[in-house]
């Protein structure tokens, strides 16, 4: 029986840990086979309290305090207190499926791989914003493969990795200083280091991100701000002689062109896919620039 450490990073969100943890209580996995981490991500103190009593006394609970650091930060801290050989990691704004571990557990088994991905559930369908955030996810996770056809990102919302694997390449990079983009750096970190990761359909969370257009819009541009970063971190990573390289920016996006024409959506699904990617470029062009400034006013 494969035994899990399931790592949630949260930060003064009480009602979303609530109803994440909720999730927990009605999954179907082995007592004493899992266990739940919570790292509060220099949070408010009543963080705890607002989990339900019942929740306390039914889930194999661990909390830890941690100074804010990030999520990239807090789900190491979560890691290096795991019991058991095989990570699992979530969000506090995702509920598990009752049979998400026994899919995981099963998914690495029959792959053999060090790193699997799960998919989300869109509990807004009518919601074009969140429609668009979870193609653009699930796109991603069909388009950055190496010719092995291994996955290059695995979203940490959703994600087990093999506990030896995580550890040896460092977990995730703590040197991002936003929630952004050091999830994929780790999967390239992992890829150039031999590791293997596979997307699991099977195991799925419902993300209760609850985005409206604009806050889709923005979502990219921090991401593109994370951007920045992660071709940092690949840049170093090609200085040691790891030779994974992210593709051009002109196959990508004639894929996702390509792929949002196959979509069966209104205009407005089209042009908010646009008008996000826009602002991915031109968040990585600002971050660019802060960068280069910081340079500058350090020399």
């Amino acid at each position: 029986m494969m035994q899990f450490s399931v790592v949630i990073p949260t930060r003064n969100r009480p009602q979303a840990l609530a109803a994440c943890l909720a999730s927990f209580a009605r999954l179907d996995y082995p007592a004493g086979a899992w266990e739940i981490i919570v790292v509060n991500d220099g949070g408010d103190g009543s963080l705890l309290t607002a989990v339900p009593t019942h929740l306390h006394h039914t889930l194999p609970l661990k909390w830890i305090d941690a100074p804010h650091a990030g999520p990239a930060a807090a789900r190491n801290r979560g890691a290096a207190a795991a019991t058991f050989a095989t990570l699992a990691f979530t969000d506090d704004d995702c509920c598990v499926a009752p049979d998400w571990l026994h899919q995981f557990a099963q998914g690495l088994a029959q792959t053999g791989v060090d790193g699997l991905g799960g998919s989300w559930v869109n509990p807004q369908p009518e919601n074009v914003a969140m429609r668009a955030s979870h193609f653009l996810i699930e796109f991603m996770y069909g388009y950055l493969r190496d010719a092995a056809n291994n996955n290059l990102m695995l979203v940490s919302n959703n994600v087990a990795y093999r506990r030896a694997a995580f550890t040896a390449v460092g977990g995730f990079n703590e040197t991002f200083p936003l929630a952004a983009g050091e999830d994929m750096e780790l999967g390239y970190r992992l890829a150039a280091h031999g590791y293997r990761q596979q997307h699991w359909p099977a195991a799925r969370v419902w993300h209760h991100h609850n985005l409206s257009r604009w806050g889709h819009v923005r979502q990219q541009f921090r991401y593109g701000r994370g951007g920045h970063f992660f071709l940092q971190a690949v840049a170093e990573l090609a200085q040691k002689g790891f030779c994974i390289q992210p593709g051009s920016a002109q196959n990508f996006y004639l894929a996702l062109g390509q792929s949002v024409r196959q979509q069966r959506e209104p205009w407005s699904f089209s042009a908010l896919i646009a008008v996000a990617q826009a602002a991915y470029r031109l968040g990585q062009f600002y971050q660019r620039q802060l960068s280069r400034l910081a340079v500058l006013g350090s020399s």
